[in-house]
């Protein structure tokens, strides 16, 4: 039993050949799929997907109400804030069993990666104290509705490799908040904190980036951490593992990044299942 924490499930590119996508995905042995929003029409559009959709027998799929952090710069109001949050509010008691988890969320300064979200009347420092204001209204708004958050975090390392801006903000922004740390990418200084003295309410997620031959850093991470603070995703349909880039991404190849994760520790990948589907349902308290 495998669980993909994060796809996006209603993007353009599953539609047309949806029924073999979900198929595959039960193929691979995935039980679990979480639909994750990104802003509030996606998050309404992912909580009405699993509502509405005839989901096989053996999966179970759940959501998440979030705005990204690309999605910042619209909030110089902060009455435009405060009703958006509301908003997602609103999504959840729509279907509060189903939706487990507020993000995806957090903190991106790659700004240059993302030209059509870095409006020139806005400074650098300003997009990031955007940011960081939405951010905190979605830990806010977790903590009211007893909500894990799903944290999306980068940082700007073309200058500086060694670069944790946003990682650090971060980490001292969630305290104590059970978070899962989306499509990891934190460096040797941040999984270190992470091992030895972070909450244990931070769980790391793997995403197929672990699998790509630049990234040692995240393979490193993969053995240092225990298996009892690790998930699994796909980011479906981005970061297709290494053995398919370039092609669209989809929760069946989770069983890919499982299945390196066990070679990495050395472990069969029946004890990664196991475990990381155990991780899964604590911090989302569903039965799975």
């Amino acid at each position: 039993m495998l669980i993909d924490t994060h796809a996006h499930l209603y993007w353009e590119s599953f539609k047309q050949d949806f029924d073999e996508v979900i198929k595959r995905s039960l193929d691979a042995g995935v039980s679990t799929i979480i639909n994750v929003g990104v802003d509030i029409e996606k998050s309404q559009t992912a909580l009405d997907q699993i509502i509405n959709t005839k989901w096989p027998a053996g999966l179970s799929i759940y959501s998440t109400i979030g705005i990204h952090p690309h999605e910042a710069n619209k909030y110089e109001s902060d009455t435009t804030l405060q009703n958006d949050i509301a908003k997602l509010e609103q999504i959840y008691q729509g279907g509060s069993e189903k939706v487990v988890a507020m993000g995806e969320c957090g903190l991106d300064f790659y700004f240059d990666n993302n030209p059509d979200y870095n409006p020139s009347s806005l400074s650098i420092e300003q997009q990031k104290d955007l940011q960081i204001k939405l951010f905190i209204a979605h830990i806010d708004l977790a903590k009211k509705l007893n909500l894990p958050l799903i944290v999306h975090c980068r940082d700007d390392r073309s200058k500086n490799p060694q670069n944790s801006e946003a990682w650090d903000k971060v980490l001292a922004l969630i305290g104590d908040q059970p978070a899962i740390l989306h499509c990891y990418s934190g460096l040797a200084q941040t999984t270190l904190r992470l091992r030895s003295g972070h909450s244990a309410n931070l769980l790391v997620s793997f995403a197929a980036n672990v699998t790509y031959p630049k990234n040692e850093y995240l393979r490193q991470a993969a053995k240092l951490l225990p298996l009892d603070r690790i998930l699994l995703e796909t980011d479906s349909p981005f970061l297709a593992p290494q053995s398919k880039r370039g092609q669209r991404n989809e929760p069946a190849n989770v069983a890919e990044i499982a299945q390196l994760i066990a070679d990495l520790k050395g472990i069969s990948l029946e004890e990664v299942a196991d475990q990381t589907t155990a991780n899964a349902k604590a911090v989302f308290k569903v039965a799975l």
